[in-house]
């Protein structure tokens, strides 16, 4: 059953940007960072399924959040947009470039889909216990709107599975034609140990093994504020991939 999806289409010059939501977070997550592209392009941000002002949704996997990212860009009618994607976002952006390499212009993936798993079983078991502690305002902040209606144990294993997608991704970014770069942030992913090194390494590697990927830079917020605090970053490194894109589209 489709889920209905409801987001913001603003008009602009420039190539389009279908901006993808970390995990469980809204729209307005991108606010600073369309602010701070003055207009130049036209932006598309969406509420994922179960969250903000979309639809409810009993299922959160990686599949169904690919076909949403499709069926927005056949509803909007883009043409090869570039997605910019944040943490489980960033995953979904990788995995649809890998799916749809002729529907994509590129992609900024903004301190997400390292391509290396960062959980062992007892980061998994932390990620588990961590949710089961945040019970009560998860519940909360959904009646909001802030976040996914999903349980606890569905959120823990959302992160778990894309986790796991991650430790995948080496062969979609040696395999990417489009231009695509890296904001690498500060801080650490929940229930791993000395993992900001191992995604620095991780996403030097994809761009070693592929021309067409780069790391543009390394933001000082920690995972939950990177947009808010490094919105200028976070704008520069999509100017950037938005430059070579279409650099790539005159050959």
């Amino acid at each position: 059953m489709d889920i209905r999806l409801r987001g913001v289409d603003s008009l602009g010059d420039g190539p389009p940007l279908l901006f993808l939501n970390g995990g469980f977070s809204t729209r307005r997550q991108w606010n600073r960072v369309i602010d701070r592209l003055g207009g130049r392009y036209r932006t598309i941000a969406f509420d994922d399924r179960a969250s903000g002002g979309s639809g409810p949704s009993a299922d959160f996997s990686v599949r169904d959040a690919i076909d949403d990212v499709d069926r927005v860009i056949e509803a909007t009618v883009l043409r090869q947009p570039i997605l910019v994607g944040w943490s489980h976002g960033a995953t979904i952006a990788v995995c649809y470039a890998a799916e749809y390499p002729e529907l994509v212009g590129g992609l900024a993936l903004i301190d997400g889909a390292y391509p290396v798993s960062l959980l062992d079983e007892a980061g998994k078991d932390r990620v588990r216990a961590a949710f089961r502690g945040s019970g009560r305002l998860t519940r909360v902040v959904a009646g909001l709107g802030g976040a996914p209606g999903l349980s606890p144990q569905q959120r823990a294993e959302a992160v778990i599975a894309i986790d796991e997608v991650n430790g995948e991704l080496a062969a979609d970014f040696a395999a990417l034609r489009c231009p695509t770069t890296f904001v690498v942030g500060g801080g650490g992913h929940p229930g791993a140990s000395q993992d900001r090194t191992r995604m620095l390494g991780a996403a030097v590697r994809a761009a070693a093994d592929n021309a067409q990927v780069t790391v543009f830079a390394t933001a000082n917020g920690r995972p939950a504020r990177v947009l808010a605090r490094d919105a200028d970053i976070v704008a520069a490194a999509i100017d950037e991939v938005a430059q070579r894109s279409t650099c790539l589209a005159v050959r």
